[in-house]
């Protein structure tokens, strides 16, 4: 709409439209936090990728002071009190680290190539994508192991989100796009809904 990609937000029926950055630079993958109070959000402001927070409210943003660069794609953990994010993405070394959700000191959890850390509900793992792959680990790091019974991803490895009911997430096959979803569980995987369009893998 304003001829460059930023952040907005509106109601579910697409009403009460709201612009929420301005900067004129490729800026993205916007995410709630626990509470609803802030957004967590990455943008090229300034030629280096960063992370920072907005109220949905309206407001000026605020750029989380994180002393490691070249941070995006940024998710809450459940309690609100860290965010996960992607190091060295923009030089083609993606590892996934955490932060205090007020900025601060960022500690590694997972080694190049890692990318788009995502916290299951619960809190136990961080899920996180590697060479096609969905894997998971512990909040701290430790533990990492692949998904067994998880398919390959895209190449992206965007097309997935952990909730309560298991991992759902996007399939193309024979022209078809599907959402499915896998049971971690019992490591079965079921078909939710098939697109009427095939969409591209990016």
């Amino acid at each position: 709409r304003s001829g460059a990609i930023e952040i907005w937000v509106c109601d579910a029926d697409g009403s009460n439209v709201l612009q929420l950055t301005s900067y004129g630079v490729m800026s993205g993958t916007p995410r709630w936090s626990p509470d609803g109070g802030l957004i967590a959000f990455d943008s090229r402001l300034g030629g280096e990728s960063n992370l920072y927070t907005v109220d949905p409210a309206g407001g000026v943003p605020t750029k989380l002071n994180i002393d490691v660069s070249d941070n995006s794609v940024p998710s809450w953990s459940p309690d609100g009190k860290w965010i996960y994010f992607t190091q060295g993405d923009d030089t083609g070394e993606p590892s996934i680290w955490r932060v205090p959700s007020q900025g601060g000191h960022a500690v590694q959890l997972a080694s190049a190539p890692a990318a788009t850390a995502l916290a299951s509900p619960d809190g136990q793992y961080v899920y996180f994508f590697r060479k096609k792959k969905l894997w998971r680990m512990m909040p701290d790091g430790s533990s990492p192991e692949e998904v067994k019974g998880m398919p390959k991803l895209s190449f992206q490895g965007t097309e997935w989100y952990p909730s309560k009911a298991g991992i759902y997430f996007m399939s193309h096959e024979n022209g078809e796009t599907t959402i499915e979803l896998y049971d971690p569980r019992t490591q079965k995987i079921r078909p939710i809904f098939t697109l009427e369009k095939s969409s591209p893998y990016w």
